[in-house]
């Protein structure tokens, strides 16, 4: 990913744990995420209301910026200083 370009450290365990609320706040299971050059692709099962056992994917791209305003809000949820990228 290029959000980490330049830095002395990466800041993995934010981004996870801003994935991670993302992923609770929609209720997403079976989750894959790949990390691709401009963020990251992610797929998360969602179940619809329209049947009993019924399940579908939702795939799309989480670019850095959105990745940036995530760990940033995720950090002032906490009463945290954001990391330094998202600066």
């Amino acid at each position: 990913m290029k959000l980490f370009r330049g830095l002395e450290k990466t800041d993995y365990q934010d981004v996870l744990r801003a994935i991670g609320l993302f992923i609770d706040e929609h209720g997403y299971t079976d989750v894959r995420i790949i990390e691709i050059e401009d963020g990251l692709v992610f797929q998360g099962r969602v179940h619809e209301q329209k049947g009993i056992g019924t399940s579908s994917y939702e795939t799309f791209l989480i670019t850095d910026d959105d990745l940036k305003e995530m760990v940033r809000t995720a950090a002032e949820r906490r009463g945290q200083q954001p990391p330094a990228f998202t600066q």
